[in-house]
């Protein structure tokens, strides 16, 4: 009962009434945006943006692009609401109650009952993916318990769900990488960039998973962003660079890169010996 009419939904967000009501409108435009794509197809989507070039209202872009009344939108929006959410709708003390005996299983180190909890709860409301969200409870119970592979799979699926957390993210590239699931690691760090754009260890951990993999050019597309930022260890970040510049065939930037690591350490070894490395087969080639 707090979501607002189609044509009232701007208000949420510039006149919001109650103090999370600008994080419910959020959801809300969001369940719209799949309500129009079940109902009326994508394309519908961008039809409806593109009505607002002409600096009309809600209700008069709803009619045009959808050929419905704001009033009929609900309408239907509403009992969309309802069929998708009905699990949950039916069973909320039961959801609120396993997700608390999840929470206080894992305080009291319980692991096997806090999966069971856990993943009643996720069930009931998998789409529940926001901080806290249980299908993470599920995940570390798992972890604690040494069920590795159904935690990466619990995680993989609060993926699915919509989860984001860069924590849980980063987690799941790790269990992925020691799986040996290398190229799965390497796209669940790539789409982390999207969410933690600013985080040196994604972009160190994502370049070295690609200098891996082969991936020269996109391994050094992030050493050099890694190296625009301030917090960044400089050291490794010129270091993964000049590999992967010498990979690509590059040997003299690649050499620069290396002087600027020991410029900034000194006593880098690995920047050490990789330079080493280099004169060596200079010399051989002159």
């Amino acid at each position: 009962d707090k979501l607002l009419p189609i044509e009232d939904l701007d208000s949420g967000f510039i006149r919001p009434s109650y103090p999370t009501q600008i994080q419910v409108s959020y959801m809300q435009a969001g369940l719209v945006c799949l309500f129009i794509e079940q109902r009326w197809g994508f394309e519908r989507l961008p039809q409806l943006l593109r009505q607002f070039d002409g600096k009309v209202s809600t209700p008069q872009a709803i009619q045009a692009a959808l050929e419905i009344s704001p009033a009929a939108f609900d309408r239907e929006f509403e009992a969309f609401l309802r069929e998708r959410f009905a699990t949950t709708l039916q069973n909320l003390d039961e959801w609120e109650a396993r997700y608390e005996a999840a929470n206080a299983a894992i305080e009291k180190q319980q692991w096997n009952d806090a999966i069971d909890a856990a993943r009643r709860a996720v069930v009931l409301y998998p789409e529940h993916v926001g901080p806290g969200s249980p299908a993470l409870l599920l995940a570390h119970a798992l972890e604690k318990a040494g069920r590795r592979p159904e935690a990466i799979a619990a995680l993989q699926s609060y993926r699915n769900a919509g989860g984001w957390d860069p924590g849980a993210m980063r987690e799941l590239a790790r269990w992925l990488d020691e799986a040996g699931r290398k190229q799965d690691a390497v796209e669940v760090l790539s789409a982390l960039n999207y969410v933690d754009p600013l985080s040196p260890e994604v972009h160190a951990e994502l370049g070295e998973h690609l200098l891996a993999e082969g991936k020269t050019e996109a391994s050094l597309r992030e050493f050099q962003v890694l190296l625009s930022m301030s917090d960044a260890d400089r050291p490794s970040a010129h270091f993964g660079a000049a590999r992967a510049l010498r990979a690509l065939g590059k040997p003299e930037e690649s050499r620069r890169q290396l002087l600027d690591a020991l410029a900034a350490a000194p006593h880098y070894r690995p920047a050490q010996t990789l330079l080493l490395e280099t004169i060596e087969e200079r010399a051989r080639h002159d």
